[in-house]
């Protein structure tokens, strides 16, 4: 899950997303909607809620990578990730972890490849679902820690990136 603080038309907002497979489902409050990925064009996405189309496309801050815009349906909005938690970093400075219990199925890269952010590093299964571990930005890839088949736990480092 991440909690995202937006800015809309000079409103702050805060939000806890959580993906679920093709799905997405957002909280603010009380409140809760669930969409589905409809489609990925590089920072481009279309998403789906209540048979309604949502497109956005995004940008990140080069000096600032937690502020990021995106432009939803035309319109402009500010936003930055507050926190992350689960799948992802783990206590270990440039490391990355599995969010969940589950068993590596496959590792995508080796020790000194160069990865950009977003790139598939890791599978992971569980629950009959595959889950990537994605690089959360540019580097060189130091260690990896796992092998196919290894049953992984959440916040246990998997891979080192630097």
């Amino acid at each position: 899950m991440s909690k995202i603080k937006l800015v809309v038309q000079n409103e702050e907002q805060e939000l806890d997303v959580t993906k679920r497979g093709e799905r997405l489902v957002v909280r603010r409050g009380e409140q809760e909607w669930e969409l589905t990925v409809q489609e990925v064009k590089g920072a481009a996405v279309t998403l789906e809620h209540n048979g309604r189309l949502i497109h956005f496309a995004g940008t990140r801050d080069p000096h600032r990578p937690s502020h990021r815009q995106l432009w939803v349906n035309g319109r402009t909005i500010r936003y930055e990730r507050i926190e992350k938690r689960g799948g992802g970093q783990s206590a270990e400075k440039g490391s990355l972890s599995a969010s969940i219990p589950a068993v590596v199925s496959a590792v995508l890269v080796q020790v000194g490849d160069e990865v950009q952010a977003g790139d598939k590093l890791i599978l992971l299964e569980s629950m009959k679902m595959i889950i990537p571990i994605t690089a959360p930005e540019a580097g060189t890839v130091q260690e990896i820690r796992c092998a196919v088949g290894d049953s992984v736990q959440p916040a246990v480092p998997l891979i080192v990136l630097s």
